[in-house]
């Protein structure tokens, strides 16, 4: 009953919370291991502060060597990870936007910690936000893109072995560095995260064994690497990525000498068995793009921003946001699709309200959703 009513409070509380900010997650480990979490934390801002929530948790390893503020006779009589998540972290996160910093590695171990339980780790559909990426995007001359830099350059502080207090620093930070560059308000979905857009690599959720301090460790021999791509059944993706680069680099060839614009080219010719399906849309019919969302004013940087994206070229990305040849919304906005899907998944779309009214682009399909 207790535990009901603190629920009903935080709910509440994140309910009040400041508009277009982000709900973060940091955690401690017991040990260098990623099955270890032991304590986690999530954090809000509302009524102009930070606010956070701690739980314990028993993680399946003796080895408390990297916790300096858990001990194991703290925790044991704890839940395991994935009954804390699922009964108290979940509730407080559907439809929202989450505030991490390095996405890659907290999923990452977010997925080994539950599913150490048996059940695989899943989400609901959500915005995921990256201090670190966001920060050495928008924020000129950081040079060092660790966490306490970002947040001492920020003017912020925190307890780096408390995961509350770590908690409310990204949060923090993340609702500061927007104040200060609107467009760092982008948040990716989380399904194209999960597919490797902008920040995360495509394998972040698929990764069983820690690939940590690789570069300390004597270089494998090919057939050892090969070996190991095979276990984690990366050979098929290669193939695949190798079949298309080389059709692209053919089509680059062929169009070079009639000096053909190549991506609109591609876009309508991609042989039948590269196609891929998309979704019907009506031209002429009024959709919603919500925020975090994203619009490449020309054809011809469709590809220029996503390879500078898989990449992480932030002075690429950068200089396309700067020079508005990518709008990024900060808000929930219509559109109106004015043709197909081309062969690269970008539809042709123009804005109908907002600053940007009147705008022509193109948007991913994956980003564009029915009006209400």
């Amino acid at each position: 009953m207790e535990e009901d009513i603190k629920t009903q409070q935080i709910l509440q509380s994140i309910m009040r919370r400041k508009n277009n900010s982000a709900i973060a997650i940091a955690f401690d480990k017991a040990s260098s291991d990623d099955t270890s979490i032991c304590r986690i934390a999530i954090a809000w801002i509302s009524e102009s502060k930070a606010h956070s929530m701690t739980y314990l948790v028993k993680p399946p390893v003796d080895d408390f060597s990297c916790s300096r503020k858990v001990t194991a006779s703290m925790v044991a009589h704890s839940a395991d990870f994935a009954t804390v998540w699922d009964r108290q972290i979940l509730p407080l996160l559907k439809g929202d936007v989450l505030a991490l910093y390095d996405a890659s590695r907290t999923l990452r171990t977010l997925k080994a910690s539950y599913e150490t339980s048996g059940r695989t780790f899943m989400l609901p559909e959500l915005y995921i936000r990256d201090l670190r990426f966001l920060a050495i995007t928008y924020m000129p001359n950081l040079g060092n893109d660790s966490f306490i830099s970002i947040i001492h350059r920020l003017r912020l502080s925190a307890d780096l072995d408390d995961a509350a207090s770590r908690a409310r620093a990204c949060t923090s930070a993340l609702d500061r560095l927007q104040m200060i560059y609107p467009a760092s308000g982008y948040g990716v979905p989380l399904s194209m995260v999960l597919a490797g857009a902008l920040n995360l690599p495509a394998d972040t959720l698929q990764e069983e064994e820690s690939m940590e301090d690789e570069e300390e460790e004597e270089p494998q021999p090919l057939s050892e690497r090969l070996t190991h791509a095979t276990r984690f059944s990366l050979i098929p993706l290669l193939i695949i990525c190798l079949c298309l680069f080389g059709y692209y680099m053919y089509r680059q060839r062929q169009n070079a000498p009639a000096h053909v614009d190549f991506s609109s080219y591609s876009s309508t010719e991609v042989p039948k068995s590269q196609k891929k399906e998309f979704p019907n849309f009506e031209s002429g019919k009024t959709y919603m793009m919500t925020r975090g969302t994203y619009v490449v004013i020309n054809e011809k940087d469709i590809d220029l921003f996503i390879t500078a994206a898989k990449n992480h070229d932030t002075d690429k990305i950068r200089t396309m946001l700067r020079n508005n040849q990518v709008l990024v919304f900060q808000s929930a906005v219509p559109i109106e699709v004015t043709g197909n899907p081309h062969g690269n998944g970008f539809v042709p779309i123009t804005i109908k309200e907002g600053d940007h009214a009147g705008q022509s682009g193109y948007a991913a399909y994956s980003m564009i959703t029915k009006a209400k």
